[in-house]
């Protein structure tokens, strides 16, 4: 996929933006802190996930006085297709959004992935020894743009596990037998099941990918793999079984505890935890490996390149990550911002950001 246009209007410091993008070009996008410059990032996440990469509420992206947003790209496929998008966020006189394909509304669940991103943050440099919820998310961003139909199962496990998390306080309350639950296990378990299995599919791939990977980057791991943390097992009976025999502890906490929103998965080298030995360079070079393993996957799954955009680039990478990485995914458009140029580098398209605008800088 390769970006040629994106238009913002009343988008967080940009009133309106019209801004053609060099499709055979790396861009670097550079100025000081507080310019915007992330704020093109997360538009372009808003037109591939349907939401912040930031993991903001779009209201707090509209700009101030606004009462709605409007963002919009043009793209063309690797078969020569042409895409438009359009993400439109209104916050009165009803608080909605609206998703267009090619000038026809269409469901945010179809709507994730048509415009495929990979997204560096600074803060994914927590990945591996952060929360389990950050990886859960990151591996769920990824197969809502690989799989059709992922985002709209996620959101129906999530409506079951709430259901089940309201039958388990009223039980608790005496105003529900506890033999109601089971009608709620086996909708949560028959939903669970091919979370789990595209989760294990696709961190399997990765796995796979990861030791070529690491290597690009300066890291000669062999024993090498993504160690999958689950207690519900991967068929309907297993996960019924994991439910009933967490069901005591369940009725005290009134939250349900086996599933996938309570898995983990984390990167495995010679039988240890990545975050129990690995320096921050390390962890580093993991996150990249992870990142270029999750773009081959696009190829084959998609067969379409994703688009890479990375944000505050050399101020988290060193110069030799940098060079990896760009050379190892030289065949996608790379999108970069940074608070400075950088000067001596005649293949980028350096373009300053500054007080709600963009343009063409002579570096």
């Amino acid at each position: 996929m390769r970006l040629r246009k994106l238009r913002l209007q009343g988008f967080r410091s940009y009133a309106t933006l019209d801004l053609d993008i060099d499709p055979e070009r790396r861009t670097l996008f550079f100025g000081s802190n507080g310019s915007g410059k992330t704020n093109l990032i997360e538009a372009l996440s808003y037109l591939s996930a349907g939401r912040s990469c930031l993991r903001l509420a779009p209201d707090t992206a509209v700009r101030w006085g606004d009462m709605f947003f409007r963002l919009e790209a043009d793209a063309t496929s690797d078969s020569g297709e042409d895409l438009t998008l359009e993400y439109v966020f209104q916050t009165t006189p009803k608080r909605q959004n609206a998703c267009f394909i090619r000038g026809q509304r269409s469901p945010l669940t179809s709507f994730i992935g048509a415009l495929p991103t990979i997204i560096f943050l600074p803060e994914h440099l927590d990945l591996f020894s952060g929360a389990p919820q950050g990886r859960r998310q990151f591996i769920d961003a990824l197969l809502a743009q690989l799989i059709p139909g992922f985002p709209a199962a996620r959101l129906e496990y999530d409506r079951i596990l709430k259901q089940r998390n309201a039958a388990l306080k009223m039980i608790a309350l005496g105003s529900l037998p506890q033999a109601e639950l089971m009608i709620w296990n086996r909708q949560l378990a028959a939903s669970a099941i091919p979370i789990v299995q595209h989760r294990r599919t696709v961190l399997s791939a990765l796995s796979s990918a990861l030791p070529d990977a690491a290597e690009h980057f300066g890291e000669s791991w062999q024993d090498v793999r993504i160690d999958v943390q689950s207690r519900g097992g991967d068929s309907e009976a297993s996960f019924l079984a994991a439910l009933e025999e967490q069901v005591t502890r369940d009725l005290v906490t009134q939250t349900t505890s086996v599933g996938p929103h309570r898995d983990d998965w984390q990167i495995v080298v010679d039988t240890r935890a990545l975050p129990t030995f690995a320096s921050r360079g390390q962890q580093r070079a993991a996150l990249l490996s992870l990142l270029v393993a999750s773009a081959s996957l696009f190829t084959e799954y998609r067969k379409e390149r994703p688009i890479i955009l990375l944000d505050d680039v050399y101020s988290e990478l060193d110069a030799a990550h940098q060079e990896a990485l760009t050379a190892t995914l030289s065949d996608a458009q790379i999108l970069m911002t940074s608070t400075h140029s950088a000067p001596g580098h005649p293949e980028l398209l350096q373009r300053l950001v500054s007080d709600g605008s963009v343009r063409d800088a002579d570096v």
